[in-house]
C-alpha cells in the first residue's frame, strides 16, 4: 500500500495495521532524527527510551495531520514532526532554551568560531538553525550564514550581504529581523510540536 492509502486507513478507520505498516516503513526517518538530538536530550536528563517509545505516537499524529494537497512527501512531513517533537521535549525540560532576540543574536555572534563554543550555546545554536532550516524562504539561511559565519572575524555589513544575494539592504534587514522574531516565538513556545 502507498503512504496515502495507509494514512487514509488511519484517518478514516483508525486501522492499527496501517499504522504499524506506516511506522515500519518510515521508522528509519524517526530514528535518524532522534539520534541527532539524543546527546542533547540525554545531557538534560531526558530518558531516551521514552522518546523511542513515543515514535509510533509521532507517526500516528503525523498521519492525522498530513495534508497531501501541500505537495510535501509524507517522509518529509514526518521528519519535521519528529524534529519538533524532540525540540518540544527540550523546551519543556530546559528553561535556558527560552530566550529573547538579543540572546539569539548573541548566541549566533559568539559561534562564529564553532570549535570553541560551550555545550549550552551549542545546543541553543543547533536549535536555532534547525528552526531556520524549516523556512521555505531560502534567503533566510543565506542571510544568517553571511551575517554570522563569514571567513572573517567580524560580521559582514548589511550592505555587503545585500549585494551578495542581490537584494536591497532594507529587504535583508527586514528578513533578518522578521526571522529573529519568528525564532523568539518558536524558542519560547509552550509546544513547538503543535505549531508547525
Amino acid at each position: 500500500m502507498t503512504d496515502l492509502e495507509l494514512i487514509n486507513n488511519i484517518k478514516n478507520n483508525q486501522d492499527s495495521d496501517s499504522l504499524k505498516n506506516l511506522d515500519f516503513k518510515h521508522s528509519g526517518i524517526c530514528i535518524q532524527m532522534i539520534k541527532k538530538y539524543e546527546p542533547i536530550l540525554k545531557n538534560h536528563g531526558v530518558n531516551i527510551d521514552d522518546v523511542y517509545q513515543d515514535k509510533t505516537f509521532v507517526v500516528y499524529k503525523s498521519a492525522l495531520n498530513f495534508n497531501p494537497e501541500k505537495n510535501v512527501k509524507f517522509s518529509t512531513w514526518l521528519g519535521n514532526q519528529m524534529r519538533y517533537y524532540c525540540l518540544n521535549i527540550l523546551n519543556k525540560n530546559n528553561s535556558h532554551i527560552s530566550m529573547d532576540n538579543e540572546n539569539i543574536k548573541n548566541i549566533l555572534e559568539k559561534n562564529q568560531n564553532i570549535i570553541n563554543y560551550d555545550l549550552r550555546n551549542r545546543e541553543n545554536f543547533d536549535l536555532i538553525f534547525d528552526i531556520l532550516e524549516q523556512s521555505k524562504d531560502q534567503r533566510v539561511i543565506e542571510i544568517f550564514k553571511l551575517r554570522y559565519f563569514t571567513d572573517r572575524n567580524k560580521k559582514l555589513s548589511w550592505h555587503k550581504i545585500a549585494k551578495k544575494i542581490n537584494l536591497s539592504t532594507q529587504t535583508v534587514i527586514n528578513i533578518h529581523n522578521k526571522y529573529l522574531k519568528f525564532l523568539n516565538n518558536k524558542m519560547n513556545s509552550k509546544n513547538l510540536f503543535d505549531k508547525i
